[in-house]
């Protein structure tokens, strides 16, 4: 670290807000910031934060940055001009999908498209089968038609498209023919923006050609708006390190995740599950389970943390008909925020979101223009948000605007403004506590061992309603948990996952065949951190395979605690896969072979450990004054508000009761009490 060189700075973009965390390396010192993301440019929003922040640039020794580049051009289909070159007969598998289809109000519509059929992010017109097939083994059947793909090169010029994405039958086991494509296309098109499944070389054909078609159609905005954001910063003298969050929990450099822009999908909520394992490792609020909730102005990002460990799924879902194969941190999104738009739908039920005020023109109490009433408004109205202390004072809300919008909605339900706030309030409530249980209670945790989690900046005015629909005895609220997961930008490591698909019995796979794959891997990963400037003796790497019982469809992953596998390292490795089943499933086939689909290896190397975190002691008096508040249909007329910066670990805040911060409020029913523990956590414990 060069002299001067002594911030950390973390800047998450959601979808309303951009949040800036920055952290004094040498004395502990924390700087927070909320800007407005800037759409569609989101490098100005980034830029106004880092200007604003008080902090000469200079003094920056690092930027760690998640975005929602490339999330956005998907959902709003705004991605690059892309085609697909798949194997001849096998074009129209992004359509096709797994032939399931979604539970929900048009499970019986006749009218019923495919998913990828009605919003294509690759149409039809621009999928190419070419000539060519690698045979289940990975023995060349028909050779690669390179003709056809010169040919096929010539016709994408002319269209102007941007991007392919090239995807071939089981070139998972030989990519031969992928590389040879590519290379054609290079020679003949050099403008092109070219993705194969070298990315991620693992089976599940639908999910392997979605994901390259996803990085394809997401890689020229997303590689187009780190060079704009690099570039940026250069120019207002910045010369530190700039590190890109990715989906695997991890984070990296510019030019090492520009080479699978689609791992950088959703970041920004990845940042926050990256900092509740921070937390949970150090037991923050006495334990290291939680149940995470992010609200923020759009969405709430929710994940379920058990002890201390990220939780990782293999299969992610953008939305329904477009799932991925990746390494991904197991964090999902619910279309409810703070920001989300309360309506009557066609059948005269309340609903709340996913369409959201965004942030133009926000909340109707913004007073920007926006006329629609949010959760903003509501829990302004019914006294939750104090109006001149929302954003630290930065933006004064106006209850009248929001009085006069929720009164609009609900005369169409016959409900007076008051009515309608506090239904929507506990709406969005039950709305989030479902989705927690799609996490946790469905897939068999006992909620009893759980706190949960809360932040973002409207997460604590959302916990203690959420967390009483769960039977959850207590709620944690982090230091600064309306900036929590730039927070956990900072304290991620560097992290590369590398893969392959072997298909093979594990007996057939052998101790040394298994042994040599993770080895391999384990150098490539190794050399991908080396080339971000990582010391090799600071890299720690971790095992895994994808296994099943032979004849079933769905694989699940096992972690291989070896750092060498032998005869006896096999016993091992299947007694796991076993104890798996048990535990997951409530069986064991032991009769049955044992499939190895997948090997997997991620590397990782730790970040150097800002100061220590600690409570910060506070004279005088917390409370700032009395005013009235509404909660789950009680009104409990004047109750104190609070001002946590001035909170000592003595203090004990007994609900009903407002607790505000720069950016975010923690609102107290009857039979919670809150303190402020040694690290400075809000602990709210619930009573009856």
């Amino acid at each position: 670290m060069a002299t001067g060189e002594r911030w950390w700075l973390g800047i998450d973009v959601g979808g309303t807000f951009t949040d800036l965390v920055a952290i004094d390396r040498t004395t502990g010192e924390i700087k927070e910031l909320k800007v407005l993301t800037t759409r569609p440019h989101q490098e100005d929003g980034v830029l106004e934060a880092v200007t604003n922040s008080g902090i000469a640039v200079g003094d920056i020794d690092e930027i760690v940055h998640g975005h929602t580049q490339g999330i956005n051009a998907v959902l709003s289909r705004t991605g690059a001009h892309t085609a697909l070159l798949s194997t001849a007969g096998h074009r129209d598998l992004l359509d096709l999908g797994r032939m399931d289809r979604e539970f929900g109000p048009r499970l019986y519509d006749p009218t019923w498209l495919r998913p990828h059929q009605e919003r294509p992010i690759i149409r039809r017109r621009d999928r190419y089968g070419i000539r060519e097939r690698i045979g289940y083994d990975g023995e060349p059947i028909l050779a690669l038609d390179e003709q056809q793909v010169r040919e096929v090169a010539g016709e994408l010029e002319e269209k102007g498209v941007e991007a392919v994405a090239i995807c071939f039958m089981n070139a998972y086991l030989n990519d031969e023919h992928e590389l040879r494509a590519a290379e054609i296309l290079r020679e003949e098109y050099p403008e092109l923006y070219i993705q194969t499944s070298a990315l991620y070389p693992v089976t599940k054909e639908h999910e392997r050609t979605t994901t390259v078609a996803m990085d394809a159609y997401v890689g020229p905005t997303v590689t187009g708006y780190l060079s704009r954001l690099e570039k940026r910063l250069a120019e207002i003298g910045f010369g530190g390190s700039l590190w890109i969050m990715t989906m695997n929990g991890g984070v990296g450099s510019i030019s090492e995740t520009s080479n699978a822009p689609v791992f950088q999908l959703v970041s920004g909520p990845v940042g926050g599950v990256a900092g509740a394992v921070q937390l949970a490792r150090t037991h923050g609020g006495g334990t290291s389970n939680y149940l995470t909730m992010d609200v923020g102005g759009t969405s709430t990002d929710i994940a379920a943390v058990r002890d201390g460990a990220t939780p990782m799924t293999d299969l992610w879902t953008v939305e329904h008909g477009l799932v991925m194969t990746m390494p991904a941190v197991d964090v999902q999104s619910v279309g409810s925020g703070a920001g989300s738009l309360i309506h009557v739908d066609r059948l005269g039920g309340l609903r709340v979101g996913p369409e959201s005020a965004q942030s133009v023109p926000g909340p109707a109490s913004y007073g920007r223009g926006g006329t629609r009433p949010t959760i903003t408004d509501a829990c302004l109205h019914l006294g939750i948000l104090q109006p001149d202390l929302f954003a630290g004072g930065s933006l004064r809300l106006q209850p009248d605007l929001a009085e006069k919008a929720l009164a609009e909605v609900g005369a169409q339900v016959g409900m007076s403004a008051t009515e309608l706030a506090d239904g929507a309030y506990r709406l969005a409530c039950s709305d989030m506590a479902g989705a927690l249980r799609s996490i946790s209670t469905y897939r068999g945790l006992d909620l009893r061992e759980f706190s949960l989690l809360a932040f973002g900046a409207a997460g604590p005015m959302m916990a203690i309603q959420v967390a009483r629909e769960l039977g959850l005895g207590s709620v944690v609220v982090p230091r600064h948990p309306g900036e929590f997961s730039a927070y956990g930008l900072i304290s991620s490591d560097l992290r590369v996952t590398k893969a392959v698909s072997p298909m093979a019995p594990l007996r057939v796979l052998g101790a040394e065949t298994l042994e040599a794959e993770f080895s391999r891997l384990e150098g490539e990963a190794k050399a991908d951190l080396l080339n971000q400037g990582v010391t090799e003796s600071d890299v720690t790497t971790s095992r895994e395979i994808f296994a099943m019982y032979s004849g079933q469809t769905w694989d699940n992953r096992i972690s291989v605690p070896l750092d060498h596998v032998d005869e006896a390292g096999l016993e091992v490795i299947a007694q796991r896969v076993h104890d798996f089943y048990q535990q997951r499933f409530g069986f064991t086939a032991t009769e049955l072979p044992i499939m190895v689909t997948t090997v997997e290896v991620t590397a990782a190397a730790a970040r150097p450990a800002e100061a220590p975190r600690g409570a910060v002691e506070s004279e005088g008096s917390s409370l700032l004054r009395h005013a009235p508040l509404r909660l789950a249909g009680k009104d409990f007329g004047d109750v104190p508000v609070h001002d946590r910066a001035r909170l000592s670990t003595l203090d004990r805040i007994h609900g009903p009761a407002v607790i505000v911060e720069q950016y975010a409020t923690t609102a107290l029913d009857e039979g919670s009490t809150a303190r402020i523990d040694e690290s400075g956590d809000l602990i709210v414990t619930l009573g009856d």
